[in-house]
């Protein structure tokens, strides 16, 4: 399903909510730059600290043009496992009332990949989703909450000499200025510049009415020396009072109140990064979910109690994170919409892994144990080698079509659905073959020319049950489910062990994934394969080798 910049409030509470009660979610990047390396001979392969070092200066360079997300549940009675991709292009340019400034870079290789798979940079630009960092939304508070405040002193001096008008204009402004004060108790409580009507018009070069200039000049006057008095503009005039610190206060609070929440309007695709690395949601504003309260049949709760219970649930339910040669995304991830990366590899494991407690890619999964060689492991590559095996059984919603008969190989969607359904396939080949848990090439076992053409070829002859969807819709026009509120808080995390020996049962003959704490995730969870380094992977969660033991390629 395309999310645009029209389309995303509607869509935004339905995915929080897919998050919250999935068992996994994959993740894909397209890029507006890579690391660049000319064919050059090197004396050695780097270590992983050196490849860190090369793909964080690309991630604080280039940015995620597009996002793919696919999000797993899990049908335990059935063995069944539902995907929903979402593909998000993200747009790079910032409101300009934000008062910050993204600058965008594109390498000219990514450029030529981007335009030979069809991606519009016009389409991105005009109907991207918008977004603000945790950089970017700290940076627009400051400068807002500063604007709130500024006095912006300018002093009067730096008039020209021979700009006789204006000096004139502010002695008038300032005589008037010192006559109401030298009255004491008995003056009014404000002074207008210049005062209304029904006041004598103060002597001088003071008009009816200021022009822009003149408030100007005014403003600055008040501000460089009468520091006791505040000023403020109308059509016409200025008002001029004692400062009342109270009150100031007050003012600026609610001032900058509203400047915050033009901010938080302005987060966007932010919020999906914070479900998926449990951040804070506080902010999200209840009627943000209005769309999904719409599509829920007979709700039993108000707005206010959906939105803790999605915001609760992804909170409790971290669902493990899924991508195909995952290290460059992460770092892309984390500089694009989190904050500056760390200096050191090391310091980044540990970041990350608290960020995702639990992750697999389906790269290190397809070459686990292969040896000093780099087997052929693009996903497209493992996409054909994977496509004869039929179990776990992967259905794809039938709210979501888009890529039913079309390959769409590089766009971020399409490619977060195919590692999704990599991972599935793998994880259920390796349950059923412990002693060869390495998915080989092997001649393929049914005509279909991938493992999607395999699931999405015909429509699922299976009905959508009654529990998770309330009504049909036509499998050719993407809709939004309407959705009754069992789903909104299913029991347990959906990969838990519950001790069920029937669950054990179907785990082991790979019909459905390991559970948490299964040994299958000491050797496949949370590494990262990173070929053409020394280290060839990088672990997180865990003790890094040390340098001896690291195996260099020749």
């Amino acid at each position: 399903m395309d999310v645009t910049a029209v389309t995303f409030p509607d869509c935004l509470p339905s995915i929080l909510n897919d998050i919250s009660t999935s068992c996994f979610v994959s993740v894909d990047f397209e890029l507006s730059g890579v690391v660049f390396k000319p064919n050059a001979p090197q004396s050695r392969p780097q270590t992983v600290q050196e490849r860190y070092v090369e793909v964080k200066a690309a991630a604080e360079r280039y940015q995620i043009l597009q996002v793919g997300l696919t999000t797993c549940h899990e049908d335990k009675e059935n063995a069944t496992y539902t995907l929903k991709p979402y593909n998000i292009n993200l747009s790079p340019i910032t409101q300009h009332e934000m008062d910050v400034n993204r600058n965008w870079t594109f390498g000219s290789r990514s450029m030529e990949f981007l335009l030979a798979n069809h991606f519009s940079i016009d389409h991105m630009c005009t109907f991207g989703v918008r977004y603000l960092s945790r950089e970017e939304e700290k940076l627009a508070i400051k400068r807002a909450a500063q604007k709130c405040q500024a006095r912006n002193p300018v002093q009067v001096a730096d008039i020209k000499k021979d700009d006789h008008e204006s000096l004139e204009f502010l002695e008038a402004v300032r005589v008037s200025v010192n006559e109401w004060l030298a009255q004491g108790e008995n003056r009014r409580e404000w002074l207008n510049i210049p005062p209304p009507s029904s006041v004598q018009l103060i002597p001088g070069p003071i008009p009816t009415g200021l022009t822009n200039m003149q408030k100007w000049l005014v403003h600055h006057l008040i501000s460089d020396e009468y520091p006791n008095l505040t000023s403020r503009g109308a059509s016409t005039f200025v008002q001029i009072e004692l400062r009342d610190p109270c009150n100031e206060q007050f003012t600026f609070e609610t001032k900058l109140k509203v400047k915050k929440e033009r901010v938080r309007k302005h987060i966007g695709f932010r919020w999906i990064a914070e479900a998926l690395v449990g951040g804070s949601l506080e902010e999200l504003e209840p009627d943000a979910f209005q769309p999904l309260m719409k599509i829920i049949e007979q709700p039993t709760f108000g707005i206010q109690q959906l939105s803790d219970k999605v915001k609760s649930r992804l909170k409790e339910n971290r669902p493990v994170l899924v991508g195909h040669n995952m290290f460059c995304d992460l770092l892309f991830f984390h500089r694009c919409f989190l904050g500056p990366l760390p200096d050191t590899l090391a310091e980044f494991q540990t970041v990350i892994h608290d960020l995702f407690p639990l992750l697999a890619d389906t790269k290190y999964m397809a070459t686990h144990d292969c040896g000093s060689l780099n087997p052929m492991s693009s996903l497209e590559e493992l996409n054909t080698t994977l496509a004869g095996i039929e179990s776990p059984k992967i259905e794809i919603d039938p709210r979501f079509t888009k890529y039913k008969f079309r390959n769409r190989n590089h766009e971020a969607g399409y490619d977060s659905m195919l590692a999704a359904m990599a991972f599935i396939k793998l994880a259920g080949d390796i349950q059923r073959s412990p002693s060869q848990p390495t998915v080989q090439p092997r001649p393929q076992t049914t005509t279909a020319p991938s493992l999607v053409a395999g699931i999405m070829a015909q429509p699922s002859n299976q009905p959508v049950s009654k529990n998770e969807f309330s009504n049909f819709f036509d499998v050719d026009t993407e809709t939004i489910p309407m959705i009754q509120p069992a789903q909104i808080a299913p029991p347990g995390t959906s990969l838990a062990d519950t001790g069920s020996g029937r669950i054990g049962r179907l785990v082991n003959q790979g019909k459905l994934l390991p559970r948490l704490g299964d040994v299958f995730w000491d050797t496949y969870g949370n590494i990262l394969r990173v070929f053409g380094t020394q280290e060839r992977m990088v672990q997180l969660g865990r003790e890094v080798p040390k340098q001896e033991d690291l195996l260099v390629e020749i």
